[in-house]
């Protein structure tokens, strides 16, 4: 049984997708039979207790004695990081150190490997910055996956897992993409864990005005808003009345379920956007991060998805004349491609294995 240390963090600033995905890999390796450790830093809005209520063991960095800014993910200097992360972890031997954080780079990587003796993987996405690994695993689909990381970001040594065929998502959803249920003239929003950009509070001005317009005609489908747990609107879109045939909840038990079941989705351009393609659930997209740009971009190109663009220029107006598009064109919906099975968790793990037992 090998030890695995995992560092990741969620904030109010950062969001929960890194955190969110991280979940599935632990569990995926203490599943294989693996020790499986998080270390997370005490930072506003963290998902420490949230990863402990799922059985996860978590190592609590302190927190920082002032966050600079919004910007500022980590806190600390990577040097200290590095330092507090192996204190950490040292009462036992680690086998391998998996990094998922935008705010860490081959420095903090260098560090653990010297420290701590065991290889790094580095999950990424941005690929703007260097990085000094065993495994580096980035699952989106970018048009330029093998020149994405060239020379000067990556030491030639590195394996890297390329791709929505490495796309850590949760069992259930291989499960669904390979019996997919009956589907509902229903549409499903949701827009991260944060909605940072508001989009949620935007959809639900839309439908509620649409309501008061067009009072003879309803909408061929129900709407689901999902607002999220970290979304600081949640309790009032919760609570105000909406229109008849929509619903906004804070979470959903079973929400992979729904999605597979709606024909259609607003969302974010991340993680959940690989969700919906490997179900083939044609989306409308909203980037609600910078990290988002270029796969909404990108996605924006392919069958099956219509692009409002950046949250911080939508409006609710723009939700309205999608919601009305939609309508008219209900009845002649895309197809989605799959650009994904599902199992890329498994395929992720294979490979750690086989680089632990060699």
């Amino acid at each position: 049984m090998s030890h695995i240390a995992i560092r990741v963090d969620a904030s109010q600033a950062i969001g929960t997708g890194h955190v969110s995905r991280m979940h599935v890999l632990a569990s995926m390796l203490q599943g294989s039979g693996h020790q499986v450790t998080l270390v997370c830093r005490d930072l506003p809005g963290n998902l420490i207790a949230v990863s402990q209520e799922q059985g996860l063991t978590v190592a609590v960095l302190p927190a920082p004695k002032n966050l600079l800014s919004n910007t500022d993910w980590l806190g600390v200097s990577q040097w200290q990081d590095a330092e507090e992360t192996t204190a950490c972890v040292a009462n036992q031997p680690v086998d391998l150190m998996v990094v998922d954080h935008y705010a860490l780079d081959a420095r903090w990587e260098q560090s653990i490997h010297t420290h701590l003796g065991c290889p790094v993987m580095v999950v990424d996405d941005l690929a703007n910055r260097p990085h000094d690994c065993a495994f580096l695993l980035d699952q989106n689909p970018w048009p330029d996956l093998t020149t994405r990381y060239a020379s000067q970001l990556l030491n030639s040594q590195a394996r890297c897992l390329l791709g929505p065929d490495y796309a850590l998502l949760r069992p259930v959803f291989a499960a669904l993409h390979q019996s997919p249920p009956p589907r509902e003239d229903k549409v499903i929003a949701f827009f991260s864990g944060t909605d940072p950009t508001g989009e949620s509070r935007k959809l639900v001005d839309a439908v509620k005005h649409l309501a008061h317009e067009q009072k003879r005609e309803s909408l061929p489908f129900s709407l689901l808003i999902v607002t999220g747990q970290r979304n600081p609107d949640r309790d009032v879109l919760c609570k105000a009345p909406v229109p008849d045939g929509v619903r906004v909840v804070e979470a959903l038990s079973d929400f992979d379920a729904h999605m597979a079941r709606a024909r259609y989705a607003f969302g974010a351009a991340g993680v959940t956007a690989i969700e919906r393609s490997c179900l083939g659930v044609p989306s409308t997209l909203v980037c609600v991060a910078e990290n988002q740009h270029a796969m909404a971009e990108y996605l924006a190109g392919q069958p099956g998805y219509q692009y409002l663009g950046r949250g911080e220029h939508t409006r609710w107006q723009d939700y309205a004349s999608a919601l009305q598009h939609l309508a008219a064109n209900w009845h002649q919906l895309p197809t989605l491609p799959a650009i994904t099975d599902g199992k890329g968790a498994e395929r992720v793990v294979a490979a750690l294995e086989h680089h632990l037992c060699n």
